[in-house]
């Protein structure tokens, strides 16, 4: 939740990171020194440990772990794998150059091996942290010293020393049990949730928020019921201000089909109250519950369309990764792109400033994206019959929805127009 408050902070300072990062270039600088400092309400001794150990866990979301090996066959390289919801995101191969608990540094030289991947992590960084005991709690500054392969890594070495730094703070005053309590409130999905509620009912009023966020949870339960289906766990399902919501899942996607069927399986759950709803106005003619199948199966139709990041440019990502990692990247960029210039065309800034936090996401971390394993021919054969189908629905739902109002409406004009004809 706080987050979600701070996105006009993280835009801002991406933005000054790359302009920063364009005067290095006109200069000629490819060396730069990202560095970070923060405060810890914990001992010196508990962050130190925290920091050294061979195992490093943040509880996340996501969850991460940082575990550390020695490199076979050497005696002075260690090899440190990085896992993200359980599946490995990459490995660094890392020289270690000093290590003093009563100095409370470590020192380290980034190391060339055919090891080491993905490729953007083999460059030549000097990494280090310092612990230092403060009046109140322990200081703890962590810096990367590296020659740039990339315009990128100048954004993405500071926002990843910065996030690291709070990551460790995080992880630390919580194991001391000296987290902030109204920080941890303020982050509860439930907070979250009720404050989404609020802003639906901001933007359409308090019947249509519920709607809306019954429409948006029921969506999100067909996601999340499919990530249980293919064996991956469930964090939880949330509403997300003035977007919509969110099925975070707590372990990693294993292949392109996964991914694809998961996407599918929010409109596709979707379909059963789309058509229960048409079942029940047929049976007693309500007027509200037609609006309530228009609504769904405009809002689910939507989310089908092929740009990313909806279920629909997912469902085309996961197609198209499994022919060609590249070929995936082109065509999710070109799905950002579509949502900024439908965000222009309509002037939103609602839709615009998603969009542009998925387009820097995009460039950002595209490339450490984990490589799934390729879904089949049969396979994709069936997921796009299975999604031509769910969008075939929920649109022929929406049409017979818009139709059926506007022949009620018509028949209630006739009526009126009648009362008032004068009879003989």
């Amino acid at each position: 939740m706080l987050a979600l408050l701070t996105l006009p902070v993280t835009l801002l300072r991406i933005g000054l990171y790359a302009l920063w990062g364009l005067a290095e270039v006109l200069r000629g600088r490819k060396r730069i020194l990202a560095e970070s400092t923060v405060l810890i309400n914990a001992s010196r001794d508990a962050v130190w440990r925290f920091v050294s150990a061979d195992r490093i866990v943040f509880d996340g979301p996501p969850t991460m772990e940082m575990i550390a090996e020695r490199v076979p066959g050497s005696k002075d390289l260690r090899l440190t794998r990085i896992l993200i919801n359980g599946q490995e995101w990459g490995c660094v191969i890392a020289r270690e150059l000093t290590r003093d608990e009563s100095e409370g540094t470590i020192l380290s030289q980034s190391v060339p091996h055919q090891l080491v991947w993905p490729r953007e992590l083999a460059n030549d960084c000097l990494a280090g942290l310092r612990v230092e005991a403060r009046p109140h709690g322990t200081a703890l500054t962590i810096f990367n010293e590296l020659t740039v392969q990339s315009f990128r890594e100048r954004i993405t070495y500071p926002v990843g020393v910065r996030g690291r730094a709070a990551r460790i703070k995080r992880q630390c005053e919580k194991e001391a049990g000296t987290a902030n309590g109204l920080i941890g409130l303020a982050n509860h999905g439930l907070v979250m949730s009720f404050v989404a509620l609020l802003s639906f009912w901001y933007l359409l009023g308090w019947q249509d928020a519920l709607l809306v966020a019954g429409i948006v949870l029921l969506h999100e339960a067909g996601h999340a019921l499919a990530m249980r289906m293919v064996g991956i766990e469930v964090r939880g399902i949330y509403l997300v201000p003035f977007i919509g919501g969110a099925a975070v899942p707590k372990t990693a996607y294993r292949s392109q089909g996964h991914l694809g069927f998961v996407a599918l399986m929010g409109p596709g759950f979707s379909l059963i109250p789309t058509l229960g709803l048409a079942a029940m106005f047929w049976a007693t003619g309500d007027p509200h519950l037609l609006y309530a199948v228009s609504m769904f199966a405009l809002l689910n139709a939507i989310n089908l369309l092929p740009i990313y990041p909806l279920d629909g440019g997912l469902i085309l990502n996961a197609l198209f990764g499994s022919v060609s990692r590249r070929l995936a990247l082109v065509a999710g960029w070109i799905g950002v792109l579509t949502g900024l210039g439908i965000a222009l065309y309509l002037q939103s800034f609602l839709i615009g400033i998603p969009f542009l936090l998925f387009a820097m996401q995009h460039y950002l971390c595209a490339w450490s994206a984990p490589q799934l394993k390729r879904m089949s021919v049969a396979g994709a054969v069936v997921l796009v019959l299975a999604f031509a189908t769910t969008f075939a629905f929920h649109v022929l739902a929406f049409g017979w929805a818009a139709a059926t109002t506007a022949a009620i409406s018509d028949e209630v004009e006739l009526s009126n127009v009648s009362l008032v004809i004068p009879t003989r």
